[in-house]
């Protein structure tokens, strides 16, 4: 491996410096450090505190994954092998899908696929930990600009880094009428109390993603310029200077639960949570231009840990 490429700490294999994510698995290049985002500094407490109930049902929720969850996911990745495609058919979105996966220091590069699809247009995410899926419509590609994108990528990838997927998977089972008691060996009376703790923690886990959608995009205009894409793919684009928060309302007024959700996005935007996220993220990428085996400034080789080039001398944070 020469000095200019990066070593993937899981599978081994030599990526070229500029890649964030291994292209052979997918690892996360950079190493773990103070500066990464953890999901304690933006994940709604609501969202925690039911996600905890939900999980401490123990042996249910592996039942549930098992017999239920698996299943249909198999059916899913065959669908997407066959008739989904790649996100290179768009020209810069698999940047921002590096980009939007860098921001939010995930361990590593979720699938994304993209699909042409006769249902309103849509975005989602599913899989477990280890082997998350995102899939998009084609339409909201075309449709939206890059920072929509990266919102939307962004509420995806939330969801990824909240370990969301199985339960928001069960609640998508539960909704289309699925009985859980068909398939959890005769645990007939767990079924309500699930459904009612998914009740509780779904809408709460949607907070917490729209903050993983501000994180990514940097900009509270942007998610909600990305949510009026999604109600309507035709919508205009929202310019800074025209879309004011008092103006929600009035663009939403027939959707309540995308005005409540918008608003606490602005209301996130400027707290100080929010404002120490962004001074993370931005020293944490000012450490990876240093970190790289290459002068920023006269492209000369260096060592990785040389915090001045030896070649020109100069700082490289």
């Amino acid at each position: 491996m020469s000095t200019s490429e990066l070593m993937c700490p899981k599978c081994l294999n030599a990526n070229p410096e500029y890649r964030l994510f291994c292209c052979k698995c997918g690892t996360n290049l950079e190493p773990r450090t103070n500066l990464s985002l953890r999901l304690d500094e933006f994940q709604c407490s609501s969202d925690k505190d039911a996600l905890g109930i939900l999980e401490s049902t123990g042996i249910l929720a592996y039942l549930v994954d098992q017999f239920l969850v698996k299943p249909r996911e198999r059916r899913q990745r065959e669908w997407l092998s066959k008739h989904g495609f790649s996100t290179t058919r768009f020209k810069g979105f698999e940047t921002l899908v590096e980009e939007c996966a860098y921001t939010l220091s995930l361990e590593a590069l979720p699938e994304v696929y993209v699909i042409e699809s006769e249902m309103p247009a849509n975005a989602f995410t599913f899989g477990n930990e280890t082997a998350p899926v995102i899939v998009v419509d084609s339409r909201l590609i075309q449709a939206m600009g890059p920072d929509e994108l990266r919102s939307l990528l962004g509420h995806e990838m939330g969801h990824v880094k909240s370990r969301h997927m199985l339960y928001h998977s069960l609640a998508n089972i539960l909704a289309e009428g699925v009985g859980i008691t068909t398939s959890l060996m005769g645990l007939q009376y767990i079924s309500m109390a699930m459904k009612l703790a998914l009740l509780a923690w779904s809408r709460e886990s949607e907070f917490t993603a729209d903050r993983a959608s501000l994180i990514s995009c940097g900009d509270p205009n942007q998610v909600a310029s990305m949510f009026a894409r999604l109600l309507n793919p035709r919508h205009r684009s929202i310019s800074d200077s025209a879309w004011l928060p008092q103006d929600i309302a009035t663009i939403f007024e027939s959707h309540p639960n995308h005005l409540e959700r918008i608003k606490a996005v602005f209301l996130f935007s400027k707290s100080a949570d929010y404002a120490a996220i962004v001074e993370k993220i931005g020293k944490r990428r000012l450490f990876r231009e240093a970190f790289i085996p290459k002068c920023r400034f006269c492209n000369a080789s260096k060592p990785l840990e040389a915090l001045f080039c030896p070649t020109c001398g100069k700082s490289q944070i």
